[in-house]
């Protein structure tokens, strides 16, 4: 313990000394905007209405960061909130957020995009995300291994839309969101076609002069499989034609540059 002297220089009885400066931390503090219980009150209207505007892609940086640790791996969630206007223009970033909270709270309610329609997660995984943007639009959100790239991660966005059968677009992107092209090449009819269609090519080809197909990618092999949907779309004259020449579904493996056909 510290050993005071009885007086001060003044003259000054040492309590009296330190009752002075108590009472004038104690005001000082109170002129502070503290109570001297040491809590701190919370802001004023004024103060809370005068935080400046920001533009949404100066909120979309915080927001981002919120859902990812600096040090923990990039997830498929955390690329969907980041993701650029110019990917998901009727989606905000705020919005973004708001289906991952729901999804992961367990609720199926719908958030609205900018357009008015009801968008919802329906899987998510650290290397997958699902979410429709209406009852007849979803996209699919993969992160892909690729030793070598920055990042060591493809993405790989696959939408698909009810025409009114099923049908996937694939498109692919650095963690930039800078596209990729050369990772995929969409089957032919001659891809599609069993062995003992080839022929009679001609009569195949009039019975399905295109084939629309669903994409589903599983992280777990790191394979993509397009599934036809003839019956959907092909006139039932021609469907038992169709069926017996067309392959049910094709599968592609991701090698680590691009997608491959199983042959």
């Amino acid at each position: 313990m510290r050993n005071y002297p009885r007086t001060t220089s003044r003259g000054i009885s040492p309590l009296v000394t330190l009752a002075l400066a108590a009472i004038t931390a104690l005001f000082g503090f109170r002129a502070a905007g503290a109570s001297p219980s040491g809590e701190i009150p919370a802001a004023t209207t004024a103060e809370a209405d005068s935080v400046e505007m920001m533009t949404p892609d100066e909120a979309a940086a915080p927001l981002a960061g919120s859902h990812h640790e600096a040090d923990a791996p990039l997830t498929a969630a955390d690329l969907f909130v980041s993701a650029p206007a110019s990917v998901f223009p009727t989606i905000d970033p705020m919005t973004r957020m708001d289906m991952i909270d729901y999804f992961k709270a367990g609720s199926d309610k719908a958030s609205k995009n900018l357009i008015g329609g009801e968008c919802r997660i329906t899987e998510e995984t650290p290397q997958k995300l699902v979410f429709t943007t209406s009852p007849v639009s979803e996209y699919t959100i993969a992160l892909l291994p690729a030793p070598g790239r920055e990042g060591s991660v493809v993405i790989m966005l696959s939408r698909t839309l009810k025409t009114p059968a099923e049908d996937s677009t694939v498109t692919f992107y650095d963690l930039e969101w800078k596209e990729i092209k050369g990772l995929f090449t969409v089957p032919t009819l001659d891809d599609w076609m069993v062995a003992d269609a080839k022929k009679k090519r001609a009569d195949v080809e009039n019975a399905v002069p295109f084939v629309l197909a669903r994409l589903e990618y599983f992280p777990e092999s790191q394979s993509a499989v397009l599934t036809n949907n003839l019956p959907d779309y092909i006139p039932e004259e021609s469907l038992g034609l169709a069926e017996s020449s067309i392959r049910k579904s094709i599968t592609f493996h991701w090698n680590g540059k691009r997608l491959v056909m199983e042959k």
